[in-house]
């Protein structure tokens, strides 16, 4: 990943974090590192300098790590989730980049939650999810992949027509819906992907080092 850049925020949920390296080159690439809620355990874990804790509080670790220049912003609004809140927080800061890791793993229906949170939200933001590998949420319009080797898939949300070109299966103004057509495919080249209508998750087994 890049250097750090003043408009990108790494937020922390409390989720499984399976490959804690990414998350680091994450961190080295933001300006500010916003936890929700239990997502401080993360941070503590892997060390990081934490800039806003938000949410109602309840998930904290114990101990709570030494405070420092730590803002703990508590807010019991019961119609948000502790995600929304630490996604309200980046915007106001002027983030346009958000790197979310933590959101997978544990509870179905706190993940499902959490990826509805995200395809509400996307439209504000440039959003890189990390995991086991990384993906991000592509809206209509012309896209370069970043990378000519590895391997990816492209999940529909939930409809997608999609142009894809430099890999070993390309489409053409395809028909994407939820469902596995588009999983597995690889580069051969530098792949291209035209999103015609609707929005598609592009899933990295590896995410490029210009990240």
């Amino acid at each position: 990943m890049k250097k750090a850049s003043d408009n990108a925020a790494l937020v922390l949920l409390n989720g499984e974090v399976p490959e804690p390296a990414l998350v680091r080159r994450a961190a080295a690439r933001c300006r500010v590192l916003i936890c929700a809620d239990g997502g401080l355990r993360h941070a503590v874990a892997l060390r990081l300098r934490v800039d806003f804790v938000v949410g109602d509080m309840d998930s904290l670790p114990r101990p709570l790590p030494p405070r420092g220049k730590t803002l703990y912003w508590c807010d019991f609004d019961e119609n948000r989730s502790d995600f929304e809140k630490a996604l309200a927080v980046a915007l106001a800061l002027g983030c346009r980049r958000v790197y979310l890791a933590g959101m997978l793993g544990g509870r179905a229906d706190h993940v499902l939650v959490n990826l509805g949170v995200v395809e509400r939200c996307a439209r504000a933001f440039d959003v890189v999810m990390l995991d086991r590998g990384a993906g991000r949420l592509l809206w209509p319009g012309r896209h370069r992949l970043g990378f000519s080797r590895g391997r990816f898939s492209l999940l529909a949300s939930p409809r997608a027509v999609v142009t894809l070109t430099g890999a070993r299966y390309p489409l053409s103004r395809f028909t994407l819906l939820a469902g596995g057509r588009g999983l597995g495919n690889a580069a051969r080249g530098e792949p291209v992907l035209t999103v015609h209508r609707g929005r598609v998750w592009l899933l990295y087994d590896r995410p490029p080092t210009s990240w």
